[in-house]
């Protein structure tokens, strides 16, 4: 998809920076509305059922994938990040609806705010993060693209050598009633 090629892009241009930082690799961008921890065996029934219901009451929508930030703004840079914009709510509204079910099936509620973002890398060492910042700063004003958002789905990630991997452990269509189209 022509966003997630986008993103590569804006990577393979960061890096050049030098720094110390360990890339999401593009095939494994996501937008996380709820992360959820360890998860038992006998919860997965429960938390696949909580996907259903919260899919069930959220209608498709569209997204922009906005500028790059690098995350916190100042101190010692942890993160860097896409920004994501969602005009009509829905995406905090499913945030919002899975914070409500995961918590009633014993998952502990997320005490930040909610902020959309896609994660392009995690930042390891304070080496070069100077110019990875300032490599950042010249895409505050990119747009990487819109995408369409018709799917929750819950997955299961496992560390590894190369970083996680990501199996999709429920998906549930989006298909809550649209009344702003």
């Amino acid at each position: 998809e022509a966003t997630v090629q986008r993103l590569a892009e804006a990577q393979e241009a960061l890096k050049a920076a030098g720094a110390i930082v360990r890339w999401v690799s593009p095939g494994n961008m996501h937008l996380t509305v709820k992360f959820l921890g360890p998860v038992e065996d006998q919860q997965l029934p429960d938390v696949c059922r909580a996907a259903e219901e919260i899919a069930g009451k959220v209608a498709p929508f569209e997204f922009a994938a906005t500028a790059l930030t690098s995350v916190p703004p100042a101190g010692q840079m942890r993160m860097v990040w896409c920004g994501i914009d969602e005009p009509t709510g829905r995406l905090a509204e499913m945030a919002e609806l899975a914070e409500l079910a995961y918590a009633e099936i014993g998952f502990k509620p997320e005490i930040r705010q909610f902020q959309p973002h896609l994660t392009l890398g995690r930042v390891k060492s304070g080496r070069n993060v100077p110019q990875l910042r300032q490599a950042v700063a010249a895409f505050a004003d990119s747009g990487f693209g819109a995408q369409r958002a018709e799917e929750f789905i819950v997955f299961g990630s496992e560390l590894g050598r190369g970083g996680p991997t990501y199996t999709p452990l429920a998906t549930a269509a989006l298909k809550g009633q649209d009344f702003l189209e």
